[in-house]
């Protein structure tokens, strides 16, 4: 082919050629967590917690009243607090029942344990990436309650 009789071609070969390279060019990684790593962070999360739970009620015949009684039990719950991955949240009355809720922009778990024994659990899935780990939409929830 003889690009110097049709310098057209010539152009639009080069205009190719530039997008090309700077689309490889301008490639950039992402740092943050995804929304799947979020997910598995949220799941850890919650294991940790009954985790550590399950610890403090063999230690003291009880559950913990605070989430920072858990910390020594299992450090990293406070890391996932710091970074922002997850809110915790701990309802206990000192005795042998606690509520916890778990929850990220992508999951929402919540757990009710008693004498060791998950008497009450649910999860929503806000995001897709959660999907391995609920299976329950925001489509799911019903629009109204009945009356008590």
């Amino acid at each position: 082919m003889n690009f110097g009789r049709n310098p057209i071609l010539i152009v639009i070969a080069l205009f190719f050629l530039l997008f090309i390279v700077l689309s490889i060019v301008n490639r950039k990684s992402s740092t943050s967590l995804g929304d799947t790593d979020r997910a598995v962070r949220t799941n850890q999360a919650l294991q940790r917690v009954m985790k550590a739970e399950d610890k403090y009620f063999e230690q003291n015949g009880k559950y913990a009243q605070h989430l920072a009684d858990l910390i020594p039990l299992a450090p990293r719950i406070a890391g996932d607090l710091t970074d922002g991955v997850v809110s915790i949240q701990l309802d206990s009355s000192g005795d042998k029942t606690y509520f916890l809720t778990v929850a990220s922009p992508v999951l929402s778990f919540t757990r009710t344990v008693s004498n060791g024994k998950v008497i009450t659990h649910s999860c929503l899935q806000l995001k897709s990436a959660g999907k391995t780990y609920c299976t329950r939409k925001t489509d799911d929830i019903p629009k109204s309650l009945p009356a008590s």
